[in-house]
């Protein structure tokens, strides 16, 4: 922790300097302002920058959760690096919480960096669906955002329930999935929420945390469904 204040030095037998006052830490500079005719060239030039970069901690008051971000889904991962090597996420919070369905960040009141207005353009792959612990990028719907692109700073993490064979069932019907046999297994016997399947890009899926995720979807909310005491988070990448 660094303290504002004054800082003594000296040595036995010297007379002691004079106090001086400790310099506050400089601010880490702030992103480039994207725009939809931008967006593209600028993520993919720092995904090539940042190949690596995978592996992401999510701090919050409940604990903590890590995921891994996939990487053929590159303007994505690009997108949620650079956001959280500039710090964007350590002043939102989750900020829509549905018990059995997911948790949702990104945003805050208090958020004052400046990233521009550009969606990302989907990368929906059909081998990753919304098993629990998928995390996924928000986004408009198909009305206003026919092209399904995805929201540049608000990401869910689903908590899901387990489906009845029946329920399962309902969803392939309802929404038209085409599901492999694994994947309805996993709804089966895991749990997730089909029902966002191959409409929203899922970006990667929890490692660690899952306990986290559910003491989050746990919590109070108001009748928007946002959290009556703000759940907050730190958000660094660990490669």
């Amino acid at each position: 922790m660094i303290y504002s204040g004054l800082v003594f030095l000296g040595a036995c037998g010297q007379k002691q300097d004079q106090p001086t006052t400790a310099k506050a830490p400089t601010p880490p500079p702030a992103p480039a302002i994207l725009t939809q005719e931008t967006v593209v060239d600028t993520l993919t030039a720092y995904g090539k920058a940042h190949p690596n970069d995978t592996l992401v901690l999510i701090s919050t008051p409940k604990g903590d959760i890590k995921i891994r971000l996939y990487k053929d889904t590159p303007l994505h991962r690009a997108n949620f690096v650079r956001l959280a090597n500039y710090g964007f996420f350590d002043k939102t919070v989750f900020f829509r919480v549905e018990k059995d369905f997911m948790i949702q960040g990104g945003r805050s009141d208090f958020q004052t960096m400046k990233i521009g207005t550009y969606r990302i353009p989907p990368e929906i792959k059909p081998h990753y669906f919304h098993k629990r612990g998928a995390v996924g990028m928000a986004r408009y719907g198909d009305e206003e955002n026919p092209e399904r692109m995805s929201s540049n700073k608000d990401f869910y993490i689903v908590q899901g329930h387990k489906l009845s064979d029946y329920e399962l069932q309902a969803n392939i019907k309802e929404f038209k999935l085409n599901l492999t046999p694994a994947q309805k297994q996993a709804y089966r016997t895991i749990g997730g929420a089909p029902n966002l399947d191959q409409t929203f890009t899922v970006i990667g899926e929890v490692l660690e945390g899952m306990a986290v995720v559910d003491s989050i979807a746990a919590v109070p909310v108001d009748q928007t469904k946002w959290p009556l005491k703000d759940v907050g988070m730190k958000v660094k990448v660990i490669r």
